[in-house]
């Protein structure tokens, strides 16, 4: 252990880089330290919650975490004071009591701080009102805890008996997946509609829309027979019928909150949720300004939109300062529809005059777009609504109406730093009044077909979530990469597409488990427990109703498990021993094919992996699957294909696919374990199926002797390093080859190769 210093206050965060800074602001007298996140939890091993005792958690100390208790132990001892100062929500609550037991430390002392950014005002203004530990906090995040054990322990156990072992249920998680599974099959079973865009060109240049036919409004035009009544209009006079200007306002967008940051960060910049909690992360906890460590964003899991006081004051200086009084907006009513953590802010700049501009040098790339966008949002926020006038034309004939808008900007406001996507169409207003004749100079009639709904991306899945009130944004990024990791969804460009593994853990969820894949039921969960957050309501009392439900769902699943097991599913794959098609099972790595007989005496223990094939469950309930084209595909591929390249001893290298891309084996692999890396070069031809082949032979000697050669070309121009005279070799890097010297490690001396005699 290290030598521990002597201080008269101990502070405790959950991560070194907060704990440098923080150290920093409040001088000599303190010394900050780090927990490193949760040092208890519950066991991965087994349950850990005796749901006969009111549902008690049985937590232990984290794997690796032993010497970091030790540690914070050992400072406790020497220090008159001890602050818990983990994150300011439910997570960060429970980490300070889990600290507070472990270091035995008096429940009932006010020893927790909170702080909603890491500056110098809001760290010292912390210590100066510290709390008790709020255990209706820590409550409802063990109450969540336990919630969720019980579900993926209770339901995934199972599901790796009747389907695979990497397979996993979540309270959460699996609602998610419902959602995309759901939309999925709306996008199947849609059916286009075809219909008309009606528009015209009248006199005056001015383009209306077809907007009513007798009285009723059309969005589109679905009825054939109006469209060529329609027709007989151009050229035709329209009376206009409604001519008139109407002020309107359009308020600033509210500041950002976790939901909103994930969001927008997945669809101006790219960043899936979980880069962006990593990368809002850093910026919260500070990076080195001119010496000195700032926080430069307020804490980034919330989902309050409410916005200081002295965070106002901040942002009415730098508007009256840059923009002007006129552009200094009203103070906003913030109210969310959840309560929990309200009491924090929106995420915004700790401090508004750190323009991005001017963090530039400091930030990565990465950084400095997250930063942008969250330092823009929260200024456009403070700034002025922008005001318009809108003029409204409708010209009438018969039962047809067409109707367009035209604006004019009176005042920019917000526009003047952010303008929406949905830009408002701008012009000048027509000399025009109701009564007017205009003539429908020529019709622009566009025959389509409506379009199935579009698919979740990152960003439309979280604000579905977030809409239903299902989880809560903290957990979105988590969520999602378990999805993903899991692979029961596909990403195709942006897009989530359901597997077939995923429809298959849908099903069977929704099945057997009808209230945990209800969404109603999980967003009531979730307001469930903010009362416990609240004091409203008692955890206890709340796992015990949610628990009756669950057991008894289980107690049925787990018969129908083990009736599943001790049915025979066969496949059209033949038994290689010639005994019977080979028949489908479960086992640690998920689905396989066995001998008929594999059970009784048979000498035949012959199993091929069903990993990465996909089954349809429908096939599974009738008894039988066909998989016998797939597999022998499979096998085929992963037995590689014959090349043209030999080893030393004649051997044929054959072309196989892993998981880092192509490469060479030889065909006695099991003897001489010979394997090839092949050069990116070749690995990018053949991706692009670019290879030849001839009989069935991949051709890649030539390919690869042609690399030799130029090699050898560029090792003999380069000569020998000119710091230790050793000759140089051909390295491969991230951004491609390179000559690296051989006198490594005492010379590290490395060489660009040059392209052309430029460069030479």
């Amino acid at each position: 252990m290290k030598n521990v210093a002597v201080k008269k206050n101990l502070v405790i965060v959950e991560s070194p880089a907060k704990a440098k800074t923080i150290e920093k602001i409040l001088g000599k007298k303190f010394q900050v330290v780090a927990s490193f996140g949760h040092v208890r939890d519950l066991p991965k091993s087994k349950l850990g919650v005796d749901v006969e005792d009111n549902f008690k958690p049985s937590y232990s100390t984290i794997k690796g975490k032993g010497e970091v208790i030790k540690t914070l132990k050992a400072h406790a001892k020497k220090s008159d004071k001890i602050y818990l100062a983990s994150d300011p929500d439910r997570e960060g609550e429970a980490i300070a009591w889990h600290i507070a037991h472990a270091l035995k430390l008096d429940e009932n002392e006010n020893n927790r701080i909170e702080f909603n950014e890491i500056t110098e005002n809001a760290i010292k203004e912390s210590i100066t009102h510290p709390r008790k530990i709020d255990m209706d906090k820590v409550n409802a995040q063990q109450a969540r805890r336990i919630l969720d054990r019980l579900v993926g322990y209770g339901i995934s156990s199972l599901l790796w008996k009747s389907i695979a072992s990497n397979t996993s249920a979540g309270r959460v998680q699996s609602v998610a997946l419902k959602l995309i599974c759901d939309l999925e099959d709306k996008i199947k079973k849609f059916v286009p509609v075809k219909y008309w865009d009606v528009k015209g060109n009248f006199s005056g240049n001015l383009n209306l829309v077809l907007n009513k036919i007798s009285g009723e409004k059309i969005d589109k035009l679905t009825e054939e027979k109006y469209v060529s009544e329609i027709k007989k209009l151009e050229k035709k006079e329209f009376k206009i019928i409604e001519a008139k200007v109407t002020k309107k306002t359009k308020n600033s967008p509210n500041p950002l909150k976790t939901s909103t940051l994930q969001q927008l960060a997945s669809s101006y910049l790219g960043f899936s949720a979980s880069k962006t909690m990593r990368i809002a992360q850093g910026l919260y906890e500070g990076i080195d300004v001119d010496g000195t460590h700032k926080g430069l964003i307020t804490y980034m899991r919330t989902d309050s939109i409410r916005i200081s006081e002295m965070a106002q004051e901040m942002a009415k200086e730098y508007i009256l300062e840059n923009f002007g009084k006129e552009y200094l907006g009203k103070k906003k009513e913030t109210k969310t529809k959840q309560k929990i953590q309200d009491a924090h802010e929106g995420i915004r700049p700790t401090d508004i005059n750190l323009t991005p501009d001017f963090l530039v040098k400091y930030l990565d790339t990465d950084q400095l777009k997250l930063y942008r966008l969250i330092w823009q949002r929260f200024l456009v926020s403070q700034l002025a609504p922008m005001k318009y006038e809108q003029f409204e034309l409708i010209a009438n004939r018969d039962k047809f109406d067409f109707r367009g808008t035209i604006n004019k900007i009176v005042f920019d406001g917000y526009y003047k730093v952010f303008k929406d996507e949905e830009d408002l169409p701008v012009g000048d207003f027509p000399e025009i009044k109701i009564g007017d004749k205009v003539k429908l100079e020529k019709l622009d009639i566009k025959e389509d077909y409506t379009k199935a709904p579009s698919r979740f991306t990152e960003s439309s899945l979280v604000k579905k979530l977030e809409s239903e009130g299902i989880g809560r944004p903290s957990t979105y990024a988590s969520i999602i990469e378990t999805l993903k990791k899991r692979e029961y969804v596909k990403i195709e460009g942006k897009s989530f597409i359901p597997s077939a593994l995923g429809y298959e853990i849908k099903e069977v969820l929704e099945e057997n488990f009808p209230n945990i894949m209800d969404v109603k039921f999980t967003a009531e969960l979730e307001n469930e427990l903010d009362d416990v957050a609240d004091g409203e309501k008692d955890w206890v009392s709340l796992l015990k109703i949610f628990y009756t439900d669950l057991e008894s769902y289980i107690e049925k699943f787990k018969i129908k498990v083990e009736e599943e097991a001790n049915r025979i599913i066969e496949s059209d794959m033949p038994c290689p021993c010639g005994k019977g098609n080979m028949i489908l099972k479960t086992g640690r790595f998920g689905r396989y094919l066995a001998c008929p007989n594999s059970d009784t005496d048979s000498d035949c223990k012959e199993k091929i992996s069903l990993k990465g094939i996909e089954i349809d469950p429908e096939e599974i309930k009738n008894g039988k699957i066909y998989v016998k084209d797939r597999v022998e595909k499979l096998l085929k591929e992963k037995k590689g294909k014959e090349t043209d390249v030999k080893t030393e001893d004649g051997a044929k290298y054959l072309l196989k696919v892993g998981r880092y891309g192509a490469y060479l084996e030889s065909e006695n692999y099991s003897q001489d374990k010979l394997r090839m890396p092949l050069p990116s070069e070749i690995r990018k031809k053949l991706k692009n199926n670019e290879v030849l082949e001839k009989d069935g032979v991949v051709l890649l000697n030539h390919m690869l002797q042609e690399i030799k050669d130029e090699e050898d070309r560029i090792l003999k121009e380069a000569g020998v390093c000119e710091k230790c005279g050793k000759p140089f070799k051909i390295g491969r890097g991230r951004w491609g080859k390179f000559l690296a010297c051989t006198g490594y490690p005492e010379c590290k001396n490395i060489r660009k190769i040059a392209k052309n005699k430029e460069e030479k």
